[in-house]
């Protein structure tokens, strides 16, 4: 042992080895008050010092119950998806995490002491939201969830345990189309017609009705909308540039029921969007309703609109147009299989809707790639309808 550098508050030390690494150790009695120690090895100091630095602010954050023998899953997964995961991935995507984990895990599994959970608990769980008639990608999401973290509870404590090898997940089926909601012309003609609907005297009867319109001749999502601002818009070149989206946060711990993210869903969501003619005349609409805020679209007492606002609005115009309930994303796939009916190719699609790959477009619009096929073998030979 070379030397030794003591903790500051004195609950923890690092020194270095013979073999030149750095060694960290930190000591605590239990709640039995059974002595214990977490050491961790590496080849810098200033990795161990800020391995030691996150163990202990995890230590008291959680009064040091996370690390009890006797610890349940729900409390160490509290700790491992707030102290571990949140620093490392999105907001939206920490927000996610924790409702899978508090709506479709902590029910089942949440108050198993975490090493005695067994392949019979995960999988007991697993058949349970089938049997409530989750879809495949909830149920993975949870199974995902679990499987993660107790892969973390492995590697810190130095545990072969590993109850989720082996699980068997429900078949993941494609979506099909009845799951895929769109308009076809004549609807989307009701739609435009009522968002834009407006009073005798003038008066929009939605304020920010253009902004629905703007959606289905756009196939932005939700939250990019909500974050979209001024700026991302080139009127001259008749383009809209996605690079963010927004997302209700608590108001409690934010301040704000939404905030923007300062970057979109996937890499390949950042994108330059060409507007057609409705995406045109929307903006320009929305910009004699909003032209002297900072984002395209706002309240009038101009604070940001929350995603699930524009949902609650659109039910209304659907309503009103006597046109079936669905939500606002069903816009996103309007906007899609107008592109596939007009001939665009998948490649094409898929980078303006800005997804990971083609292969998620074509997933999710397989259908409408098959009517697509269909139409092109029949115009070939001449049978077209």
């Amino acid at each position: 042992m070379k030397g030794k550098e003591k903790n500051l508050n004195g609950d923890g030390s690092i020194f270095q080895m013979k073999d030149g690494r750095w060694r960290a150790e930190f000591n605590w009695l239990d709640k039995n008050g059974v002595m214990r120690r977490k050491s961790w090895a590496r080849k810098k100091q200033s990795e161990v010092k800020q391995i030691l630095s996150d163990f202990k602010k995890a230590f008291e954050s959680t009064r040091g119950n996370v690390f009890s023998e006797h610890v349940t899953f729900e409390e160490y997964a509290d700790y491992w998806v707030n102290q571990i995961l949140r620093p490392k991935v999105k907001e939206l995507s920490y927000r996610r995490k924790i409702s899978t984990l508090k709506n479709q895990v902590y029910p089942y599994i949440g108050g198993f002491e975490i090493r005695e959970l067994t392949f019979s608990d995960i999988q007991r769980m697993v058949n349970c939201l089938n049997e409530r008639g989750l879809s495949f990608s909830t149920i993975k999401k949870a199974y995902e969830a679990v499987s993660s973290c107790l892969r973390f509870f492995r590697m810190e404590n130095g545990s072969a345990f590993n109850p989720c090898e082996g699980i068997s997940l429900p078949d993941g089926k494609r979506k099909d189309i009845s799951d895929i909601c769109f308009f076809d012309k004549k609807q989307r003609e009701q739609i435009v017609k009522e968002a834009t609907r407006t009073y005798q005297s003038g008066k929009s009867v939605y304020r920010l009705g253009w902004a629905f319109v703007l959606l289905m001749y756009s196939g932005m999502r939700v939250g990019e909308l909500c974050a979209l601002e001024w700026s991302d818009i080139d009127f001259e070149e008749k383009t809209i540039s996605v690079n963010k989206t927004a997302i209700e946060v608590n108001a409690a711990e934010h301040g704000a029921g939404v905030i923007t993210q300062n970057n979109t869903k996937t890499r390949n969501s950042v994108r330059v969007i060409p507007m057609t003619k409705m995406a045109f005349n929307s903006l320009t609409e929305l910009k004699k309703i909003n032209g002297s805020e900072k984002y395209v679209i706002t309240s009038s007492n101009h604070k940001r609109i929350r995603p699930t606002r524009l949902d609650k609005t659109f039910y209304d115009i659907l309503r009103a147009a006597a046109l079936p309930k669905t939500g606002v994303h069903a816009l996103r796939h309007t906007f899609a299989s107008m592109l596939f009916n007009n001939g665009c190719e998948i490649k094409i699609v898929s980078d303006l809707l800005g997804h990971t790959s083609t292969k998620v477009t074509e997933n999710i619009y397989i259908h409408l790639i098959q009517a697509q096929k269909i139409k092109a073998i029949q115009n070939i030979d001449g049978f077209s309808d």
